[in-house]
């Protein structure tokens, strides 16, 4: 093999090595539900708490959240279903507000929600009970822990039962504490990547 050669088959490894290390664009829409109950003195301590960590610790992963922000509504179907007003097709939409859509957490009141909602991929943060990062592989940011479901495509897989339940909920768990401990966040921008691919399916 000469020169020539040997250059011409590493070019391809050197490209993808490039582009596993450089950082990764994510567009989000921000949806503030203008029909919460949740007073503006707890949205501006979630704004300022779980947010921000959320955006810094992706930041410092090499995955940036470009946020766009708006206002819209969770209203009713006669069914009870929810029926969200403002949503945007293509991109992540995060929706804040003050309770998780009972249908959605069986009355659990969890703190988060994510999934593929009449073909609108949606997180519902519960603000108020929402956390940030504080016990390894146990009490995670919650607006991470709801986007990295969306990267690493959980949300377009079937439920399946409560151990696969369970294995998805500790994957996640595991790459946010690791992203959390400064750990090697190759997997967490390859799956941003494997996302962005999706949304472009989804637009």
């Amino acid at each position: 093999m000469n020169r020539r050669q040997l250059l011409l088959s590493a070019l391809p490894l050197a490209i993808r090595a490039h582009s596993e290390d450089s950082p990764v664009e994510v567009p989000v829409l921000c949806m503030m539900n203008a029909l919460a109950s949740t007073k503006p003195e707890s949205v501006r301590v979630f704004r300022a708490g779980v947010w921000d960590e959320a955006v810094r610790t992706f930041a410092d992963c090499g995955v940036h959240l470009r946020v766009t922000e708006r206002a819209g509504e969770i209203l009713k179907y006669p069914s009870s279903r929810p029926r969200f007003i403002g949503l945007e097709r293509g991109q992540v939409n995060v929706v804040l507000t003050d309770t998780i859509p009972l249908d959605w957490d069986n009355g659990r009141q969890v703190a988060g929600g994510s999934t593929v909602y009449e073909g609108y991929v949606v997180c519902v943060i519960a603000m108020k009970l929402a956390q940030r990062l504080s016990v390894p592989l146990l009490a995670m940011n919650t607006v991470v822990h709801e986007l990295l479901h969306v990267f690493l495509g959980d949300v377009f897989e079937p439920r399946g039962g409560r151990l696969r339940r369970y294995n998805r909920e500790g994957r996640v768990d595991w790459e946010a504490t690791r992203m959390w401990l400064g750990a090697d966040a190759t997997a967490v921008r390859s799956a941003a990547r494997a996302h962005l691919l999706r949304m472009q399916k989804l637009r």
